[in-house]
């Protein structure tokens, strides 16, 4: 077993012994393959985990089952695609926090803006989604 190095902890995860730098580029690896991969079903049965929860603008709250059931009949057209524009992520201990906004875009033209915010455990030996929300970004009106 490696010695981690000052600052690390010394729990391992399959890949060997964790570290905060290590947790940050397995978190943003995990949110790049979710935006990637947003409808495929397979993908979110992996990165979801089975206490996994979703707010929507309805205000329901889709549990794993059908968050994945929703993204899988709602697929947009090819011509929509979507990015990260900012993506921070704060770790504390087994728990992850990653935030930012998603900018999308149908056949090159603007269409819309979302702020995020995702929270993963560490279970298992590897990171799980276990909440999701992402409302639309608007702008506030100027003040009076």
């Amino acid at each position: 077993m490696a010695v981690p190095a000052r600052g690390q902890s010394n729990r391992e995860s399959a890949s060997g012994v964790r570290s905060e730098a290590a947790d940050r580029r397995a978190l943003i690896a995990l949110e790049n393959e979710w935006i990637a991969h947003e409808h495929d079903r397979a993908v979110l049965q992996r990165i979801l985990a089975d206490d996994f929860r979703h707010p929507v603008f309805t205000g329901d709250v889709l549990d794993k089952a059908q968050h994945i059931a929703w993204s899988a009949t709602h697929v947009p057209p090819t011509t929509m695609s979507s990015r990260f524009e900012r993506m921070g992520v704060r770790l504390f201990g087994d728990v992850g926090i990653v935030d930012g906004i998603v900018a999308a875009t149908n056949a090159g033209k603007d269409a819309g803006r979302t702020v995020f915010t995702d929270v993963f455990v560490f279970r298992n030996g590897r990171w799980q989604a276990v909440h999701a929300q992402e409302p639309p970004l608007r702008t506030m009106p100027a003040p009076r």
